[in-house]
């Protein structure tokens, strides 16, 4: 089971509304329904009763609330144990656990910074979405935990408006957290290397669904489903390597933001052009101003500010201020 939908059901659940709800997680409506609508067939029953102007829980719905808030806490208590075993939360006050969200991650951290990230006794690395991230935040602030290891969100919005959006952040804001924009992108198409599609510079719509598409499962499979097509997206997966590997033996395209030009220049199973509409990526940080501000952290932003500031006039990116 996917556990970013029960975090998605239980926010639903909160608001009694899947727009609120799907600004607080920063996906579109359409994302959230659609999460909703795989989370009841995954369960095989109704959680949700939906009106014309409202919306309101299942009696079912009501039931696995708590349930579903179980899993949750369980989950975490799991990733905390874990922690616990590896000393990660022993290491010193000045360490942090740093989330990532995948794209992100994947496209925007230079070889420099992982080496960095994982040699540093300082910081901890783990893999997340952003609804995650957000959640594992606000829990940390409502537990207040003194010997917990503070945690730094790397967070990537794909079509990012800050209008939709901005729900997530002041949730977050709120509680006392800063989130600090770094760059803004765009995406990609991500083609095989030998194909007919790499001689080409720029795609059009057409050349892009000429291929399966597929997609990470966040905001961007609505981005794309809504400009493609659901039909055609043959896969929505958080799996970038099997991802690479559709692209690699040409049975599809898929997609990565432009800076992947620049931190991912050694592969070649695959290369990246434009798409002749493209759409905007921002990665940024949000955390509490004393972790951004700590040694290992600001160690890791040099790496960074020295990569992305020698690259600015590629064309790539904009370094936010």
């Amino acid at each position: 089971m996917n556990v970013e939908y029960l975090h998605y059901f239980l926010d639903v659940a909160k608001t009694k509304s899947i727009t609120r709800a799907a600004k607080l997680n920063f996906i579109s409506p359409q994302g959230m329904s659609r999460a909703m609508n795989e989370l009841e067939k995954e369960l095989r029953c109704q959680l949700l009763i939906r009106y014309s102007n409202k919306l309101t829980l299942s009696a079912i719905g009501e039931e696995l609330v708590p349930k579903a808030a179980d899993i949750i806490e369980s989950y975490a208590g799991m990733l905390e144990f874990a922690a616990a075993k590896s000393q990660l939360q022993q290491v010193g006050s000045h360490s942090i656990q740093l989330e990532c969200q995948n794209v992100a991650m994947l496209a925007f951290l230079t070889k420099e910074a992982k080496d960095y990230i994982f040699e540093s006794s300082e910081i901890h690395f783990r893999e997340s979405q952003n609804s995650q991230i957000r959640h594992d935040l606000l829990a940390s602030n409502a537990n207040g935990l003194s010997d917990a290891c503070p945690i730094i969100g790397l967070v990537c919005f794909f079509n990012q408006d800050r209008n939709s959006n901005v729900g997530g952040i002041d949730d977050l804001e709120k509680k006392g957290y800063q989130y600090r924009p770094y760059l803004k992108t765009y995406d990609r198409v991500m083609v095989n290397a030998q194909s007919s599609l790499a001689g080409k510079d720029t795609l059009t719509d057409d050349d892009i669904v000429s291929k399966h598409l597929v997609s990470t499962n966040t905001y961007l499979y609505s981005l794309l489903s809504k400009r493609f097509g659901r039909e055609a997206i043959v896969l929505s997966s958080s799996d970038f390597s099997l991802r690479k590997r559709m692209v690699e033996c040409d049975s599809a395209v898929s997609f990565l933001p432009a800076i992947a030009s620049l931190t991912m220049a050694e592969e070649t199973g695959f290369v990246l052009r434009d798409m002749e509409h493209s759409y905007e990526v921002e990665i940024g940080f949000i955390g509490m101003e004393a972790d951004l501000e700590s040694d290992c952290f600001t160690g890791l932003m040099q790496i960074l500010n020295d990569f992305y500031r020698a690259h600015a006039d590629e064309g790539y990116y904009t370094l936010c201020d």
